[in-house]
């Protein structure tokens, strides 16, 4: 029985990719809430890595931002590394998933941006992805959490995995890490998943949400 970090390793990232190639191609960083985020708080990282970051169009956007920094991705998806390598070879581009950042040395990143990652991780494994976060972010470090705005905890069916029951966890990721108090929450905006419009109403299943942390060892304390 495979579990869904390896569907993601065999197919499914490779199927992701694919399905959303157009957008990838047409990618506007003006209208991405992650990139305004940081320039909303002036935030001038050395060094960023992004889980989830596809065929590295935002980090690509934020090395022209900061030619000088160190730029590092992360993605299942096989075709995403070919797209990154052909299109944007400045990035340092890994397949791999969120669990094993062995490559990366402990309190070395700036920014950490986990886009759309968290809600399909396998539950087993779930605090070992977040351990993983937390040993390569440096304190005083940045994180940004980019997934589904979820109240309420749901578990759904993931239909794009047939051979397995898959599963979507939708929930307030952000939530994990503060209540460490290790990390303090700065932001969070809610929009649309269709229109990426800022969206105040409770269509908590239609709507995704930006949520930016601090991470300080001190500050969360009083």
């Amino acid at each position: 029985m495979i579990n869904q970090k390896e569907a993601f390793l065999s197919h499914e990232a490779d199927a992701w990719f694919f399905r959303n190639i157009e957008y990838i191609q047409k990618y506007d960083p003006k209208n991405d809430h992650v990139i305004s985020l940081i320039k909303k708080y002036n935030l001038k990282p050395n060094s960023v890595l992004e889980i989830g970051c596809s065929g590295g169009y935002r980090l690509n956007s934020l090395k022209e931002s900061f030619p000088n920094s160190k730029f590092f991705g992360l993605d299942p998806s096989s075709e995403a590394k070919k797209y990154c390598n052909t299109n944007f070879p400045l990035i340092n581009f890994k397949n791999g998933t969120a669990d094993d950042l062995s490559h990366l040395g402990s309190e070395t990143i700036d920014l950490l941006i986990v886009g759309f990652v968290f809600y399909v991780i396998d539950r087993n494994i779930l605090f070992k992805v977040i351990s993983e976060i937390d040993r390569v972010l440096k304190n005083n470090g940045e994180l940004i959490i980019l997934d589904f705005f979820s109240e309420i905890p749901t578990k759904n069916k993931y239909s794009h995995i047939s051979e397995i029951e898959a599963f979507s966890y939708k929930q307030n990721y952000d939530e994990i890490f503060t209540s460490s108090k290790l990390y303090c929450k700065i932001d969070k905006s809610t929009s649309s998943l269709i229109d990426k419009k800022l969206n105040s109403t409770n269509k908590y299943f239609d709507n995704v949400s930006v949520s930016l942390l601090k991470k300080n060892y001190q500050s969360c304390y009083k």
